[in-house]
């Protein structure tokens, strides 16, 4: 499925949640010239090429978005961890359909996580900062462990 991304560009309040959303989550923060072409393009040149876009059905997202790496959970920790999830919530980044499933930014952190075997926190209400359920079901999967 293609989604129909258009540059994004942002006004007022928009530009710090935007920048913290997107650009402070990446490993490239300090480093990227897509920040510099979004302001330059708030002054009239154009769209930095990479940068950031609508992402239908899950608010904004940045083509250059890369995660900041994960620490890597082993043994008994990550056993824990994993012992520790919360069940799947609506949103997650795991369920089909989900604005999380669609967002480019986080599936790239949800698929860093599951690879590396870092966590990834549940971003809702009570259960925020938790371990993922969705995280935990793929990385048992991964291990080739029944989720």
């Amino acid at each position: 499925m293609a989604f129909d991304r258009i540059p994004f560009k942002p006004v007022g309040e928009e530009w710090q949640e935007s920048f913290d959303m997107l650009c402070g989550m990446c490993r490239h923060l300090g480093e990227c010239q897509i920040i510099e072409g979004m302001i330059e393009m708030k002054n009239g040149t154009t769209w930095p090429q990479g940068g950031w876009v609508t992402d239908p059905g899950a608010g904004i997202t940045c083509l250059s978005y890369q995660p900041k790496p994960v620490r890597i959970l082993e043994g008994q920790e990550l056993e824990e961890t994993l012992s520790q999830a919360v069940p799947m919530c609506g949103g997650c980044a795991a369920r089909k359909g989900s604005d999380a499933s669609k967002s480019l930014h986080t599936q790239r952190d949800f698929n860093a996580a599951v690879k590396r075997e870092g966590v990834f926190a549940c971003h809702e209400g009570d259960n925020h900062g938790k371990p993922c359920g969705g995280w935990c079901n793929a990385v048992r999967r991964q291990k080739g462990v029944k989720p």
